[in-house]
Formats: structure tokens, sequence, C-alpha cells
């Protein structure tokens, strides 16, 4: 149940993306269009702020539209429910507001009770839920033109009345509730109200949802009359329609361009001393990444999993940056996510803009501080400073990588659903136990989590590229994986002539090939049985369901260490599963007292043909690196 709520919510926060990623665009065009630039005609000023203006003005239509796509998968239809839709809750709230003498808005040229974008969220929805239930319904031949896709508009817009019917009973005194909140918010206590909308956005971050936490500060907090009598809700429209008390959600610069970008560095600076030269480049191009544009999360969930106390500290720092900048009077604009793409396109518009330039090279020391003293005193493991060392990622061209990632969810019969938002990808899948999170680590994610059967893997900005590719992976079959067989260790995959061992490099024992290991894990190359398991544990035979049996043995004359750095996570007989962890050695140990860690892998029987169609560096758990 827990599982299935938080799925829906994980939904409803993606698609509240898509409609707030306009808003880029309309601040851009009403920032320049109202900038009152003397090389800039004056007719193009104008066409420039009415653009950006008319985005604003009708954002409950876009977030119902931006809500439905996201919910039925870019449904051209459901479009056109939800449109439909919220035009009906309009209307209808409108008659009902005449009749019981409640104040209405023009909003599109129809009079109805404001219900700002948490209307067009609610027609969003609706129609969502009325295609999923109705798209492919049956009506009798006599109507069977309004069948299948045709019936969703026509049921929304009955379901519509109902739920106007309801809202205008309970919209009302809600209404009341969100002025009153806001008003308190935003006039009589607004240093807690910025603290606590900065402590508890970002520790929604790693759960996907401060998209929802977002929009009514965003759209609804705080309300202002301009001279010809329109009345904004929220921070976002305030600031731009001229509000001087709009824009106390500024903090977020302080944190964005300048705190997070410092703990990025010192986690690099933190990092073993082999490891600082990749480590370095990957934090380098986060920090980047967060001040240009605001987006986080690259560095966030670099230390989000193996140091939730250093996260925590984090979202109180970030709290107090948002309550510092409005105890100082700043109030800044921005459309996307408080970098500086934001910062030099509104800073004409922002009071006291020039406070970032102070307090964001103290904000930064602050961080970097905090940041290298709590990851050396409790020796964190953020990246570089693991006790394996950090490997170059194998470089895979889109498909190949998509597949993969395919195969790290657990393949494609394991995926139910397949979303992506800004720096995620949003997965819901069939066996959670299937999802191989170190392998979608290896390709790239900078962190896996999992809430009942959903998974969310971030890879940043690339994410929603990403989903496409795994959607053309899906579609097409023949890019897909041809083979079983995955790799048991990381490492590199070598010739078996290359094997220091006359036995296996002449073929002796039978067809194969050997990977020279990075990592001391050992995995199962696919679904099977145990059928061998040698006392010293540095050897192991499998047989899959087919009755090919793949000899797995580990480094060069490593019978005589005894068992000695070996320990085995199966017992002969045993059955498992693709994936499942068979054998742990201390690597150290066994290169530092045996005449090779090459090892090689052995089809026993039943193969007469081996082809290797990977040489070189390969993940635990890559797929396709041979054919047989």
């Amino acid at each position: 149940m827990i599982s299935h709520f938080f799925g829906t919510l994980q939904k409803i926060g993606k698609a509240l993306m898509l409609p707030v990623s306009v808003l880029p665009v309309a601040g851009l065009l009403l920032g320049i269009g109202s900038s009152g630039l003397s090389w800039l005609p004056s007719e193009v000023s104008m066409v420039m702020a009415q653009a950006g203006g008319a985005i604003f003005g009708n954002l409950p239509l876009i977030f119902a539209l931006g809500v439905v796509i996201g919910l039925t998968d870019n449904d051209g239809v459901a479009c056109i429910a939800a449109t439909v839709g919220f035009v009906v809750l309009l209307g209808t709230m409108g008659v009902i507001a005449e009749i019981n003498g409640v104040p209405t808005k023009e909003i599109m040229g129809i009079k109805s009770i404001e219900t700002g974008v948490f209307g067009g969220i609610i027609s969003g929805f609706v129609a969502a839920v009325m295609f999923k239930r109705f798209y492919r319904i049956k009506l009798p031949d006599y109507l069977g033109f309004f069948s299948g896709k045709r019936f969703v508009p026509i049921v929304t817009a009955f379901a519509m009345i109902a739920v106007a019917l309801i809202l205008s009973v309970i919209w009302p005194p809600i209404q009341g509730v969100i002025k009153y909140t806001s008003h308190y918010a935003v006039n009589e206590n607004p240093n807690a109200m910025v603290f606590l909308y900065g402590l508890v956005e970002r520790m929604l971050i790693p759960f996907g949802l401060h998209h929802i936490w977002n929009v009514p500060f965003f759209f609804e907090a705080g309300e202002f009359t301009n001279a010809v009598g329109k009345v904004f809700n929220g921070d976002v429209n305030r600031f731009f329609a001229g509000d001087p008390t709009a824009g106390f959600l500024g903090g977020g610069y302080l944190f964005k361009m300048f705190g997070l970008p410092a703990a990025a560095i010192a986690m690099w600076h933190t990092a073993k001393l082999e490891n600082k030269k990749l480590v370095g480049s990957l934090m380098i191009s986060a920090a980047f990444t967060s001040f240009l544009t605001g987006i986080t999360e690259p560095i966030e969930f670099a230390f989000l999993f193996v140091a939730p106390l250093l996260y925590g500290l984090h979202a109180l720092m970030a709290g107090t940056c948002f309550l510092v900048m409005n105890m100082m009077g700043a109030k800044l604009g921005f459309t996307f996510s408080h970098g500086l793409i934001d910062y030099v396109l509104y800073y004409h518009m922002d009071t006291k803009p020039w406070l970032v330039l102070i307090l964001g090279p103290i904000t930064a020391l602050i961080y970097y501080t905090v940041f290298r003293v709590v990851i050396q005193k409790l020796n964190i493991l953020t990246p570089g400073r693991e006790d394996k060392s950090t490997e170059e990622s194998e470089v895979l061209n889109a498909t190949d990588r998509a597949a993969k990632i395919i195969e790290g969810f657990g393949g494609v019969a394991n995926i139910q659903t397949l979303d992506a938002c800004i720096t995620r990808l949003r997965v819901k899948v069939s066996d959670i136990s299937k999802v191989n999170k170190e392998k979608l680590v290896d390709l790239g994610a900078t962190g896996v989590i999992f809430i009942g059967e959903n998974v969310q893997a971030i890879f940043g900005t690339q994410s929603d590229i990403i989903k496409s590719e795994m959607e053309q992976v899906i579609k097409t079959p023949n890019t897909q994986p041809t083979s079983s067989f995955i790799s048991p260790i990381a490492g590199e995959v070598k010739e078996l002539c290359d094997v220091p061992d006359k036995v296996f490099s002449e073929g002796l024992m039978g067809k194969g090939f050997a990977i020279n290991p990075k990592s001391g894990r050992i995995i199962a190359p696919f679904d099977g049985e145990v059928v061998t398991l040698f006392k010293t544990n540095h050897a192991i035979g499998l047989k899959d369901g087919e009755g090919r049996e793949v000899l797995i043995h580990f480094g060069i004359d490593t019978v005589k260490l005894k068992g000695e750095g070996f320990t085995s996570k199966v017992q002969k007989g045993d059955r498992f599963k693709s994936g499942d962890l068979l054998l742990e050695v201390d690597l150290n140990f066994v290169r530092e007292n045996s005449p090779s860690i090459m090892t090689p892998i052995i089809f026993t029987n039943r193969v007469e043909d081996l082809k290797i169609n990977t040489l070189g560096s390969v993940v635990e758990g890559q797929s396709n690196i041979i054919d047989f």
C-alpha cells in the first residue's frame, strides 16, 4: 500500500516537472521584455513581455496538460480530455459561484472560482484516470464511433462536472486557509517559513518529491495586485508581476552556486591520491553543473547514501541560506533552479542581488570546511575514499549503455513502467531483487533509491536521453544482448591463450576465456546449480539450465593457498540466480601470494565454439561478453 502510494507520488512529482520546465522561457521573455534595454526597440520589448506574461497567465491550463502528459505517456487524446476537463471545471464552478454569491475571477475568458494551478493539476489527474480506465472501452455498434479513445474526453467532461460540484463547496474554505497561510508565511513570519522551505525541500530531494513541495510556494504563496487590478499569486508569479515583496526564495543561489560546488571540491581533495584524477574530473563537472544551472543532484547523491548525517547538515545549511538572505532583505527571482543563468537574467529585477557575490564565497568556505572536516574525522567513504580503487568506466555507445542499464534493472521483463525527470530515471519493477545497484552505479548512476517496487537511478541531466534510448532498445529486440551469460567478475577480459598456465591456455580443459580481476567478488553468470566446490574455495563448478558446465578458477596455483583469502557464499548443490554472490576473495592477499590472479572461465562440456564479443574492461554483471 505504501509502495503504491509512493509510486503515485513519484509519478505526480515527475509530471509536475513538465509545466515547470516552461518557466525559464517565460521568465526569459518577460525579463528581457520588461528590462527597458535601450538598444531593444520598444515594440520588440512589448511583444516579448506579453509573450512571457501569456505563459504565466495560463499556468493552470499548462499544468493540466503537463500532468496528464506525464501520467499517460504523452498521449494526445488525453491532452484534449484534460483541456475539456479544465474548461468544464471553470464553467461549472462559475455557475455555482454565481448561485451561491461567491466571488469569481475571469480565467481564460470564463468567470469562475480561482483555484490557481491546483485546478489545472486536478483536471490533468482526473483526465489521466479517465484515460487509463476507458481508452479501450467498446460501445454498442450504433455508438461505435465513440469507442476507445474518443470516449475519454466525453467521460472526462462529465467527471469534471461532478468534481466541480464538489470543489464549489469545499474549495472556498480551502482557498481561505491557503490565503491565510501564505499571508502568514510572506508577511507575518517569512524568516521561519523560508528556513522550513529550504530544509524540507532538501530532505525531499532523495525521494524525488520536492516538486510537489515546491508548487504552493512557487504558484500560491502571497498575493499581489498590480496597477490595473490583476491579481498574482505565488513567489514566481508575483516577482515577474513587479511585487517588491516577492523573491523571498533567493537563498538558493548561495548553496547551489557556491556551497555545493565547494562541497564537491572538498570531496575531491579528500579522495585517495590514486583516485584524485578521476574523482576530480567527476566533481568539477558536477560543481560546474550546479553553479551554472542549479542542478545539484549529481553532487548530493555522491554523499547522500554513504553519509546521511552529512546530508542532514547540508539540508540545515541550505535552510539557513534562505533564512540569511531573507533577513538581509534580498529578493531574487528565478524560474529554473538558482544557477548563474537565472542570476544573470534577472539581476536587473532583483533587490540586493549583490549580496550573493558577498555571501556566496562565505557559504563556499563554510561548506568546504564542514565537508572536509566531517569526511576526514568520520572517515566517510565519499567517492575516491573506498578501499577499492576507482576505475574508469567502460566507454559505451548510447544504445549499448541503455541495454546494460536495462539489464541493471533486471531486464526488459522486470520493467513495469519507465519514466524520467530532469536528473533521474524512475522505474517500477516486478521483482526488486533482480535490480543490480552496483551495475547501475558502474554505468554512471550517482545513486540508486529503492522504495517498494519503485527504483530511482540518478543519472543527472542525461536521464531523459537515457530513458529515450532505453525505450528504443525495448522496442527493437535485436539491439538487446543475445547471450544470457554475464561477466562473473569485474576486470579485463583476455583470450584463454594469455593465461600463464598451459592446462588452460592450450584449451586442454575446454573452451573459454579469462578475466584479470579488479574485484574480489565472483557472481553467478547465469541461473543454475553449484556442481563442484573445491575445499579450498579457489575454484567452483556451475551448471546452467541446459546442462552446460562452467569452471571458474580464481588465479593460478591458488590451490596452494589452502583456502586462505577465499570465502564461499554457497555450498555444493545450492541453486542460484544470475548475479548472486558466489565467492569473495581477498584480492590483495591472493595477488601477493600466487603467481597470477588471472582467472580462467572454462566451459567443460556442450560448447564447441565460443566467440568473445568484448576484450578489455568489463563491469561485474555485464552481458553479451561472449556468444556460444
